[in-house]
Parts: structure tokens; C-alpha cells; sequence
């Protein structure tokens, strides 16, 4: 019971710190802001606060629907109207806490964003031992078609483990066919994604997020040592490209 217990308090105070840097971020969502000093803010913020970040700060803007984060010298910024969709992780011993906002840069929340947010409250008021995630998904689905906008169906939420951000549950954004019965214990992250289009995503070729998968025959000195590194210090929890643009290697 006692590890138990110290995974439960180590998933609160991941929440606890995420809760906080939350609010705090929203009020860096402005016009001419840049987005690399937002993401460097959010993930300072979180080690400062004793944690560390679960992934690397995703700052995706209007058409890019998720996973997108800036290099260091990305130069993008912020413009009034824009939707910025803002999605946080931090981890406590490998515990993830996972959460995300969408503001509209010097507007109130619309619709649009009102649609995702009615969304997750729904689904979260479904949640219980027993629960096919299917239905969860079907809730999602129903909220959303309820302001007239689709569920982006090719994105969903998902299960975490300890040091595992997707650990193979999926909670879908609308009602598939199969689903999986919800446990005791299960933790997850419930994630609604809505569009003013038919919700279908198109991948981009640029890649930004990485994870360690397994060991290569690497014959550089430099190169071992960056690997050792990502595996000593991310295991198998995503990385960016700017976090490394950060160190130095003899």
C-alpha cells in the first residue's frame, strides 16, 4: 500500500504544480509574444517548482491541431486572434500529470473553445471503474456535435503509466466500435479536440518531439554520451531537439 500511496501523492503534486503553472502561462498568451519564450517559461517554471517536464511543452497555433514545440531559434509569434492550444506535462519519479488550454489571443473564449471544454467536463463526469472508453468517446463526440463543430477522431486521449506518457489505453473523441473497461487504479489523460472542418489531420514531415526507442552501434564518443544522457535523464518520457540545442559536449 505504501507505493501505492507515494505514486497517488507523487500524481498530486505533478497536478498541484501543473494546476498553478497554468494560470500563470494563460497571462504570457498575448499578441507578439514569442513562442519559444513561452514554452522555455512553462518548463522552467516546473522544475523550479521541484518537478520536471513529462514532455516537452506543445504551443500548437490555429491549423496545426497538437505536438508541435519551437527549436531555440524558432522566431514565431504570437498574433491576435490566433487559437493557441497549450498542452503542459510535468512528472514527480516518473508520476505524469498531463493538461492543456486553448485561449484565442485578445479575445473571450468562443464556441469553438467552449465545445472542447464542455467536452472534457462531460467525459470526466463518466469516468468510473467499468466505463468502456468508447463511451467516454461517444460523450465527447455528442458535446462536440452539439455546437456544430467534428471531433478530430484521428487524435485521442490515453493512458499513463510511470514513465510512460501513452501506456495503451486510448480514449477516443467519438464512439468507435471497440472500447476497453476502465480499472481501478487506471490513470489517464482525456483529451477533446474539435475543428470547424471535418477533423481530419494531415502529418507534417517536420519532426521537433523524439524518445529514446532502444540502443544503436554508435562508434562517436560524442554520440554515446548523448545517448547515455537522454537515457539517464528522459528514459523513455519524449524530448525536444532544443533541449539538447542546450547542452554542451566536449
Amino acid at each position: 500500500m505504501q507505493e501505492v500511496d507515494n505514486y497517488i501523492e507523487s500524481y498530486r503534486k505533478a497536478g498541484e504544480i501543473l494546476k498553478i503553472i497554468k494560470e500563470e502561462s494563460k497571462k504570457l498568451v498575448v499578441s507578439d509574444y514569442k513562442v519559444v519564450d513561452l514554452v522555455e517559461f512553462i518548463e522552467n517554471k516546473i522544475i523550479e517548482k521541484g518537478g520536471f517536464p513529462a514532455f516537452p511543452c506543445n504551443v500548437s497555433i490555429n491549423s496545426i491541431a497538437a505536438h508541435y514545440t519551437p527549436n531555440l531559434d524558432t522566431d514565431f509569434v504570437l498574433k491576435s486572434g490566433d487559437y493557441v492550444k497549450v498542452d503542459i506535462g510535468c512528472h514527480i519519479d516518473g508520476c505524469i500529470a498531463d493538461t492543456a488550454y486553448t485561449v484565442k489571443v485578445g479575445e473571450s473564449d468562443d464556441d469553438l473553445i467552449n465545445a472542447t471544454q464542455e467536452a472534457l467536463k462531460n467525459a470526466i463526469a463518466v469516468v468510473e471503474p467499468g466505463v468502456k472508453t468508447n463511451y467516454i468517446g461517444k460523450i465527447i463526440e455528442e458535446t462536440i456535435k452539439d455546437f456544430n463543430f467534428n471531433p478530430i477522431k484521428d487524435l485521442c486521449g490515453h493512458g499513463l503509466r510511470p514513465y510512460v506518457l501513452h501506456s495503451g489505453i486510448t480514449i477516443p473523441n467519438y464512439n468507435s466500435n471497440m472500447g476497453t473497461k476502465l480499472k481501478e487504479g487506471d490513470t489517464m489523460a482525456i483529451e477533446p479536440f474539435a475543428s470547424t472542418k471535418a477533423g481530419k489531420l494531415k502529418t507534417s514531415e517536420e519532426v521537433y518531439i523524439f524518445k529514446y526507442l532502444q540502443d544503436r552501434p554508435l562508434r562517436d564518443p560524442g554520440s554515446k554520451k548523448l545517448l547515455n544522457f537522454i537515457k539517464q535523464n528522459y528514459r523513455t518520457l519524449p524530448f525536444a531537439e532544443r533541449w539538447l540545442e542546450k547542452l554542451c559536449w566536449p
